[in-house]
């Protein structure tokens, strides 16, 4: 053990960012190829990644490519990250387009815990144990070899909170780091280009560092004021752009929020974890602490909270600057209480658990404050601070062996819930008998119309996706001028419902243009009569 701990403190001393970065690419890297090898669609269990990664491509590969796919719910930055894997085949059909963008992100985000934690903890161990006790959570890792927008989100956040936390500490010492201050607003504006609850981060950053300029009380003070803030102004732009973009395309700002079918709220109202939650504060922190239990454990919770207990207890007013970079952190998960509270987040049993994954930051930094807190007996005794790191990591390492990793639980739990094993089904099937003849239609709402295109293997501009909006479009109402095949299902998505219900009740229709080439318990498929 002590030279294993020698050899690792060379290797941190000399480059420590390198060998952390690698480590997890390794590490991550070997997982997501483990999974793949054990079940093909592993790193699609998530429905929400197949989406992201079919939207993604189809802003150049589809009938009609450009921006409209992104849509209006989900924020378009991730799409961008994933594009050009997305592009490419074996990538894309197996899910490790995903791994490419998010792996990375989850790399670095490690890295900006290990550096944000330097700053008040000099040892390289603990800021070694912070970055990988983020990166080794299996709950973590797992969403960091997806095509998720978790992973992307926590990197612009945890940098944003490291460069905030530079310009707090310049600013202490009366030195006005504007740099940071810009770099700060930057990755903020980029964080709310990945996720809502980024949206807080802005409303919280901006009038905190108007009012600590406007604490100062000299005349140098109007002209650094007058700078920082429209520094500071530049981390509301991705939400300005948002909103500009919902009302240039939609007429309307907050269609994001408005939408039906895919908004949010628009789905906690058709799903039972509503009732459970909405204005009911004492379900959702019973719900929200179980959670966090089952992902980090009792041991890594609990040293977190004495961490901070003793923070309050024996920090100086020198270091007492950290409390804004604790309050920082605890921004987006904060806004998650209050959406479940507000009916338009959902919880269950592990369901949407991925949304711990926000508090992640906060722990690992207060678990590193009670590292540096230690008894001086144990921090100077090299295999004593190892054990206590070492204990810390049991929990999240043994968790694959002897519990569940809740993330991987809720994607494959969706994934076998059915319609989805028959999409894919479906979409093999489609992919077998496909020779590149002609367009294909599908009659199947896009959750489920995404499997099938995914795991189908055909270019996504052979696809004639038809949704309740699409009644206008002429291949609608004679599919048989347009396309070659028919894909429709037996129990449509809520978004292509009436539209889909249309023709299974004009199936004698159909026939006479269309014949039966595979049917399962949820599909058709069609192709037309020569």
């Amino acid at each position: 053990m002590r030279a294993t701990l020698q050899c690792i403190d060379r290797l941190v001393t000399r480059s420590p960012l390198l060998p952390i970065f690698l480590l997890i690419i390794i590490v991550g890297g070997t997982a997501a190829l483990y999974l793949h090898d054990l079940d093909k669609y592993s790193l699609l269990y998530y429905g929400d990644s197949v989406s992201h990664l079919v939207i993604a491509r189809s802003i150049i590969d589809s009938i009609g490519p450009g921006l409209l796919h992104i849509g209006t719910v989900w924020l378009p930055l991730p799409f961008f990250l994933l594009l050009p894997f997305s592009l490419i085949n074996f990538l894309f059909k197996t899910g490790l387009s995903g791994m490419f963008v998010s792996l990375p992100c989850l790399a670095i985000t490690s890295l900006f815990l290990f550096r944000m934690i330097k700053t008040f903890a000099p040892t390289y161990y603990i800021g070694l144990a912070g970055a990988l006790l983020y990166a080794f959570n299996p709950n973590i890792l797992y969403i960091g070899i997806t095509a998720m927008t978790e992973a992307p989100f926590m990197l612009f956040f945890v940098a944003s909170a490291y460069y905030f936390q530079r310009w707090t500490e310049q600013f202490a010492e009366h030195h006005d780091s504007f740099s940071d201050l810009l770099k700060c607003s930057i990755f903020i504006c980029l964080a709310t280009l990945c996720r809502y609850e980024g949206w807080i981060l802005p409303i919280f950053f901006i009038p905190l560092v108007a009012l600590f300029f406007l604490k100062r009380h000299n005349i140098y003070v109007r002209k650094t004021t007058t700078k920082a803030l429209l520094i500071s102004t530049v981390s509301v732009s991705g939400i300005v752009f948002w909103l500009l973009f919902n009302a240039y395309l939609y007429g309307d700002p907050l269609q994001f929020a408005n939408a039906d079918y895919y908004s949010a709220a628009s789905q906690a109202l058709n799903r039972p974890y509503r009732e459970l939650l909405f204005l009911q504060p004492f379900n959702v922190l019973s719900i929200y602490a179980k959670t966090a239990l089952a992902m980090y454990g009792p041991l890594l919770l609990g040293s977190a909270v004495i961490g901070y207990v003793l923070y309050e207890l024996f920090c100086t007013r020198n270091n007492s600057k950290i409390r804004f970079t604790f309050l920082y952190l605890a921004l987006p998960p904060f806004l998650t209480l209050i959406l479940l509270i507000a009916g338009i987040g959902e919880m269950g049993t592990w369901f949407n658990s991925r949304f711990l994954v926000l508090l992640s930051p906060l722990v690992v930094l207060l678990v590193s404050i009670l590292i540096k807190l230690l008894p001086k007996v144990i921090r100077e005794n090299r295999l004593a601070l190892g054990s206590v790191i070492c204990l810390l990591f049991a929990y999240p390492l043994l968790t694959p062996i002897i519990g569940e990793v809740i993330t991987f639980y809720d994607a494959k739990n969706g994934f076998l819930y059915n319609p989805n094993p028959f999409a894919v089904q479906t979409g093999e099937v489609l992919g077998s008998k496909y020779k590149g003849n002609g367009s294909i239609m599908m009659l199947t709402g896009s959750p489920q119309g995404h499997r099938i295109m995914s795991s189908s293997g055909i270019s996504l501009r052979h696809f004639d996706e038809i949704s309740g909006a699409s009644i206008q479009k002429t291949s609608y109402y004679e599919p048989w001028l347009s396309d070659k095949w028919l894909v429709i299902s037996k129990q449509p998505a809520a978004d292509a419902k009436n539209t889909t219900v249309y023709w299974l009740n004009r199936q004698n229709v159909l026939d006479e243009h269309f014949k039966t080439a595979y049917e399962n318990q949820y599909y058709k498929i069609l192709v037309a009569i020569d």
